[in-house]
């Protein structure tokens, strides 16, 4: 009887890691591909928006449906270092490019079910991003994405809120 339990056991916890599997898939197979940036606002406490990264930011999004994704926002305004050398700028000039932009990396997970992508974040232009898992809660539309970040890079208390569109779309 035990010997029947057990497979019974190992069976169920193979359908249970299909099942799953095959939920995450189903969630990354939707996301894979890439993605260009529409907005990137913090939603205020009181209800106003602000856009971290100007009216017009640029960014890409891709999603290999293997679970890797890679993530580039710039604002659109950003000035160019005077001495055209990046290791000669000014506070100024190394402030603006680094409040003017945002990368990551690394792997990420999708729970159908719950609609989060959770990033498992390997490197960050934000170093204190760099290591954790974050979670954000999606919509997912025929041609968009909307997610929201509950701790964004400006902290405070502020809810980020990103919009991509998907890039052979347009």
């Amino acid at each position: 009887m035990s010997l029947s339990l057990s497979r019974l056991a190992w069976g169920c916890m193979g359908l249970a890691c299909v099942w799953s599997s095959a939920a995450l898939a189903a969630g990354s197979d939707q996301l894979a591909g890439s993605w260009s940036l529409v907005r990137v606002d913090n939603l205020m406490p009181d209800g106003t928006r602000v856009e971290l990264y100007g009216a017009h930011p640029r960014g890409l999004l891709m999603f290999d449906g293997q679970g890797r994704y890679s993530l580039q926002i710039v604002r659109e305004d950003r000035a160019r270092f005077a001495a055209n050398d990046k290791s000669k700028g000014t506070p100024q000039e190394y402030a603006d490019a680094v409040r003017g932009s945002n990368a990551h990396f690394g792997h990420y997970t999708v729970n159908a079910a719950d609609k989060t992508i959770t990033f498992h974040i390997e490197h960050a232009s934000y170093p204190n991003w760099e290591g954790t898992e974050q979670t954000r809660s999606f919509v997912l539309g025929k041609e968009s994405l909307v997610y929201r970040v509950p701790t964004p890079t400006s902290g405070g208390n502020a809810i980020g809120e990103v919009e991509w569109q998907r890039a052979d779309a347009h």
